[in-house]
């Protein structure tokens, strides 16, 4: 595909957003911590909502790859989802490959458990959960977002990061989740974050629809959104009514 004038996902932000290098450590502080304690037993509320073995497929971040998402999955398998990361390694961005794997990794999960399942993606990992519902209702019956924008390009201090790999993102993908943001059919939950350090909180608020939920999420970092238990809670009382 040509790769001439193709829109840049990213931008840097200005010095009144609060992002830079600053924030960005902040947030790599947080994760340190949160990967810590990443092998502890997940603990959640009493009461919640419980699955039927409903598919869960977890799309990582920008740069990370499935451990990002581990505590996430563990608590959906204990609440009686069956939960899976998307086994692509590191998210590199928007590749055909990447996308081509989610596909297949949708499909084997939508069969093995007999009915449409839920995907949920942090960061840009959301923005490939909301692209591949578009792609494939057929398989995906819900999506989840974790601090993922939804519009583009998102001021973030990880730009050069994305300036530097964007010269191997697929073109027409770059061009579908640009401009006018337009949000998948099936019921979305969209949670974000006024504290997130890494990607303008502003960009991450879906448009009105009837079947989008967004809820701000006081205090919660970009980087340990999917391990934060609040976060995990609001996850399963979505999919509860969500997933049949």
């Amino acid at each position: 595909m040509s790769r001439n004038a193709q829109p840049s996902l990213a931008v840097w932000p200005q010095r009144e957003s609060g992002l830079g290098m600053r924030s960005a450590l902040t947030e790599t502080a947080r994760f340190a911590r949160a990967s810590a304690s990443r092998n502890k037993p997940v603990v959640l509320p009493a009461g919640l909502p419980r699955g039927h073995g409903q598919g869960v497929l977890v799309v990582p971040g920008f740069l990370t790859s499935d451990t990002t998402t581990a505590r996430l999955r563990r608590a959906l398998d204990g609440l009686g989802y069956r939960a899976e990361g998307w086994r692509g390694g590191p998210n590199l961005g928007p590749r055909t490959k990447a996308i081509d794997n989610l596909k297949e990794r949708v499909a084997a999960l939508a069969d093995a458990t007999g009915g449409k399942i839920a995907v949920a993606g942090v960061s840009l990992g959301g923005v490939f959960a909301r692209e591949i519902a578009k792609m494939m209702p057929d398989k995906v019956g819900a999506v989840v977002t974790l601090c993922s924008p939804v519009r583009l390009p998102v001021p973030t201090p990880l730009a050069p990061f994305v300036w530097a790999l964007q010269r191997w993102f697929d073109d027409d993908l770059v061009a579908a989740a640009s401009g006018d943001p337009v949000m998948p059919a099936q019921p979305m939950l969209a949670v974000y974050s006024q504290d997130d350090g890494i990607v303008q909180w502003q960009a991450c608020v879906p448009p009105p629809a009837p079947n989008v939920t967004a809820i701000e999420l006081p205090g919660a970092g970009h980087t340990t959104i999917g391990s934060n238990p609040r976060a995990q809670s609001l996850v399963a009382h979505f999919l509860a009514g969500a997933l049949p």
